[in-house]
């Protein structure tokens, strides 16, 4: 392929990189400000279709290593892995889903993970969103922030290293607590609604009874949006046209027991979630910039700077500049060795050219002048 079309379509992956992680950003920025669905939704359509974007270029970047029986070096050292950590569990679990449920209706949503389960889906989809970050290290790879290969290469690994222990961290604790069906927010949260679901279908067959419980329920119980018997709505908290504007996928739970269907409030939990996600974009945005601006000047001063002074004056005859050596850091290996560059090689330099220059600096004043013939003057 033309290395120009290669590194045109390199930019256009670097841009698309930048531009799903602010769109990942807005997107739970959205949910705790309050934006209208409209907006929401089509934040929403645009991941999905960044996701599809970075699963092709996976698949495309695979079929060139497969062909040129390259797969495993492309997978471990170009990171391969990051492409399909970044792309296809995210088309499959977050944006993908939420795609089809906008496009086939919230129920379609809710049929993805059952009435028990749909908090945990919610809040898998959503935490499997910082594999996205990952892609900050093919961003990083790309910042051509010092001179040398050796730190660029050296900042870039132990940045990976970094925000994917942190990545990973995150999604193990998750879904370990998960698993162990620790108590928090989210079954505090469908436990209450099971309960009054369970309360009010009871009640189902007394309609006098039922209404008396709604209305008590109006003042106290700010969750219950809607409650149906026979598919005809007995109580609506909101009109049709604020569920609409306010209310997404995953963003209401629902019960039925035969006649009777209950729909719940699922914000202030989506809500929670978002901030837990900006939270970790924040964490790995600071940690990235620290191994940016902090570590690789460091890593720079400490390392490159000597090297590059010794390698000049191995190279250059007309370079004899020391190395300075910090009292903090006089003990680095880079600083001993720097230590006998000052101390051995440039005096045995000097010397050398003093003896290669020796013809000439042997010749004096009384020299010259017995050459000019002023010996008796």
């Amino acid at each position: 392929m033309n290395k120009k079309l290669i590194n045109v379509l390199e930019s256009v992956v670097i841009l698309a990189i930048f531009l799903v992680l602010i769109q990942t950003f807005l997107e739970d920025f959205a949910v705790i400000i309050g934006w209208k669905m409209r907006f929401r939704q089509q934040l929403m359509i645009t991941g999905f279709f960044f996701d599809l974007f970075f699963t092709i270029e996976f698949t495309i970047r695979l079929y060139y290593a497969i062909v040129n029986r390259k797969a495993f070096v492309y997978l471990t050292s170009e990171r391969g892995w990051i492409d399909f950590l970044a792309s296809v569990p995210l088309l499959m679990l977050n944006s993908g889903p939420l795609a089809f449920s906008i496009f086939f209706g919230g129920r379609a949503f809710l049929g993805l993970g059952g009435m028990l389960n749909l908090l945990k889906v919610i809040k898998a989809i959503r935490i499997a969103r910082i594999l996205r970050f990952l892609r900050i290290i093919k961003i990083f790879r790309r910042i051509k922030n010092t001179d040398s290969p050796m730190a660029q290469r050296h900042v870039a690994n132990i940045t990976a290293i970094g925000v994917t222990v942190l990545v990973f961290s995150l999604l193990i604790f998750t879904f370990f607590t998960g698993s162990l069906e620790v108590k928090g927010l989210d079954t505090a949260t469908l436990s209450h609604q099971e309960n009054l679901a369970a309360h009010l279908s009871s009640q189902k067959e007394n309609i006098p009874t039922l209404v008396a419980s709604l209305n008590i329920l109006q003042e106290t119980e700010e969750s219950l949006l809607i409650v149906k018997i026979s598919g005809k709505a007995v109580y609506s908290r909101f009109d049709n046209g604020y569920y609409e504007q306010n209310f997404g996928p995953g963003e209401y739970s629902y019960f039925s027991d035969g006649s009777f269907e209950a729909f719940f409030d699922l914000r202030p939990y989506v809500r929670q979630l978002s901030r837990e996600s900006l939270l970790f974009f924040v964490i790995v945005a600071i940690l990235v910039l620290a191994f940016l601006f902090i570590y690789s000047p460091h890593f720079a001063f400490t390392i490159s700077d000597p090297i590059h002074i010794m390698r000049r004056g191995m190279r250059e005859d007309d370079y004899n500049l020391e190395v300075k050596i910090p009292e903090k850091y006089q003990d680095d290996d880079v600083y001993k060795l720097a230590r006998l560059y000052n101390e051995k090689y440039l005096p045995l330099k000097a010397r050398n050219q003093g003896d290669e220059n020796s013809p000439l600096l042997d010749l004096g004043l009384a020299d010259i002048k017995d050459i000019l013939g002023e010996d008796d003057k």
